[in-house]
């Protein structure tokens, strides 16, 4: 098991470098400047709007199923 997150680490780390470097010698669009490639921000961006929209999926479903219903006592 370890050995799997070292490895995905590892692949994630040469990704992330061969983005930085594509976008500093301009191979990659970049925007602001930062060396970050705007393809992976935007995704990012998309991927954080769906997990907020999901959180508050979530966060709807649990108040409607955890809501005080009309007419029942309290337990004590």
């Amino acid at each position: 098991m370890i050995n799997l997150l070292v490895i995905a680490c590892t692949i994630l780390l040469i990704a992330l470098i061969g983005t930085v470097i594509a976008a500093k010698k301009g191979w990659l669009a970049d925007r602001d400047n930062d060396g970050f490639a705007d393809i992976i921000e935007d995704k990012f961006d998309e991927v954080e709007d769906w997990v907020e929209d999901k959180v508050d999926d979530v966060k709807e479903a649990t108040k409607k199923i955890t809501r005080k219903k009309p007419g029942r006592k309290s337990k004590k």
